[in-house]
């Protein structure tokens, strides 16, 4: 694979910071861990600066942990003379950018990286060509999964490292919760909720009022509208905000390698999304996913695939616990959420979690599966 040496990637910003975030994720793997040169050209800086706050979104071109970031535009003129081309998530790429592609001598191999999901469907789907009507040109379908017959999900190679240290060293724990604004209370689960504005929190914070102390991390900026409506005030960074046995801190935005330890320091994660909850799988805690909305109720489905895929191993009474609770905070209308039925059985979900994140590692990693499929396919000059 020495000849296999460049990628780049487009990203189109839709919603939230995910779609940032998975992007820079894999650019950074790709050029830390696979020593590739990589650009990642996107079209929404500042969605990016959320996450890693060094960044100038004025900038056309800058350097980001190890690659090449460029803003894009419709005065953009990236360069596509490279072994890789990445699609994120179906971004259509410029007729000018395809039109290169086609006349060059070599052409990049091009792969179209699809949303994460557990479905059937996938299996079957992964790594399909997809002709250009009117170039010899192939895009090739990439879809990240669950199972050997999918392409992986993105691991660096310190994450297992960085979970041992904030499980298993107290000192390290301490003070990470200590930078977070508040003091770890071995007789309060702690958990953490990163939601989508439509999540029934008021539902949440009424069940976590009861049966034993709770502590529970919220990210600046995250339901703003439904906790200020709750706790009669606006949150910000620092406020503790306390009913009943709750306790509720708002956390500051945390760059992604920092969420990752909150992930691994709390003894449950309400995530959502893609990258969050890829994250929370490799923090090897009971998480309860918050699919992205979409219309027709779609999302459902890919919660239900995702539960089913998870849990199937699990302690059966834990797993439809679990479940339960699950369907009700991603139900469409507000629903009683049972959390003392799932305290409960934390111990269940928490070697579950474990044994499931073990499970996972098995698989081929994203980037260095990408890397291997484009390589495959990739024509040499000779040829």
């Amino acid at each position: 694979m020495n000849f296999f040496r460049s990628a780049v990637i487009f990203c189109q910003v839709i919603d939230n910071y995910g779609d940032a975030g998975v992007c820079w994720r894999l650019a950074r793997q790709l050029a830390q861990q696979e020593k590739l040169q990589v650009t990642l050209w996107i079209d929404n800086v500042q969605a990016l600066q959320r996450l890693r706050p060094h960044l100038d979104p004025t900038l056309a071109m800058q350097e980001c942990d190890g690659f090449t970031l460029c803003r894009w535009d419709e005065h953009s003129v990236p360069n596509v003379e490279v072994d890789m081309v990445i699609e994120a998530f179906g971004c259509r790429l410029p007729s000018a950018t395809i039109t290169a592609m086609a006349a060059m001598q070599t052409p990049p191999v091009w792969i179209n990286l699809e949303y994460l999901s557990a479905e059937k469907w996938v299996e079957q789907s992964h790594g399909l060509p997809s002709p250009h009507p009117q170039y010899a040109l192939t895009k090739y379908f990439y879809f990240p999964g669950f199972s050997q017959a999918t392409g992986g999900l993105l691991k660096e190679s310190f994450v297992d490292s960085n979970r041992s240290v904030m499980n298993n060293d107290a000192h390290h724990r301490r003070a990470f919760a200590q930078r977070l604004g508040f003091m770890l209370d071995p007789q309060s689960t702690l958990v953490s909720l990163f939601c989508y504005p439509a999540a029934p929190v008021h539902a949440l914070l009424d069940a976590l009022q009861t049966g034993t102390p709770v502590t529970c991390l919220i990210p600046e900026g995250v339901a703003v509208d439904q906790l200020t409506a709750y706790f009669s005030t606006t949150p910000k960074v620092g406020m503790q905000l306390q009913r009943g046995v709750l306790t509720c801190l708002i956390t500051p935005f945390l760059e992604p390698d920092d969420f990752d330890r909150l992930l691994a320091l709390c003894d449950v994660n309400f995530v959502r999304g893609e990258d969050s909850l890829v994250r929370a799988q490799w923090a090897a805690k009971p998480l309860v996913w918050q699919a992205y909305p979409q219309a027709e109720a779609v999302h459902l489905d890919k919660l239900q695939s995702f539960l089913d895929c998870y849990l199937s191993d699990c302690d059966a009474h834990a797993a439809q616990i679990m479940q339960q609770f699950a369907r009700a905070w991603n139900a469409e209308q507000s629903t009683e959420l049972d959390w003392s039925s799932l305290q409960a059985q934390l111990p269940h979900l928490q070697l579950h979690a474990l044994q499931w994140c073990g499970h996972l590692s098995f698989q081929t990693e994203l980037a260095q599966g990408l890397v291997r499929f484009a390589a495959e396919r990739k024509q040499t000059p000779s040829q």
